[in-house]
């Protein structure tokens, strides 16, 4: 609880230190900011194979994400993917993971950004008990 109330709190503070009154902006323009809300898309993939006296195992990765700006000082970021380990070996060893992540950055100042990062992977069996 106390956790949350200092998330609200810190929150609270910035949107009132900078002057971010909801009669003022909104997602599509700020007054002073309009029509910079464009998003921008960018993904990544990779693969990787190996394979030795132990067998073979590959990886392979995606990654999607969003770049939008909300204010002429505060932009976010927000990520999706997925990732799969796989044994070609037949042990039934593979196992896969929802990649996930949101970021958030405020420039109170010219030279200076302060940054909310959290990235996470659940394993897709805690989102898919049956499999995909």
């Amino acid at each position: 609880m106390r956790k949350i109330m200092f998330v609200l709190l810190v929150t609270a503070s910035c949107v009132y230190g900078y002057g971010l009154q909801p009669s003022g902006f909104n997602l599509v323009g700020f007054p002073e900011f309009e029509g910079r809300f464009s998003p921008e898309f960018s993904s990544m993939a990779s693969f990787s194979f190996t394979s030795g006296s132990y067998g073979s195992m590959g990886q392979g990765t995606y990654l999607g994400s969003m770049s939008f700006f909300l204010h002429p000082r505060v932009d976010a970021k927000l990520e999706m993917g997925y990732s799969r380990f796989m044994t070609f070996s037949g042990a039934g060893n593979d196992f896969g993971l929802v990649l996930g992540g949101v970021e958030l950055n405020w420039r109170p100042w010219e030279n200076t950004r302060l940054s909310f990062i959290y990235r996470g992977a659940l394993p897709e069996n805690n989102l898919f008990p049956e499999g995909m």
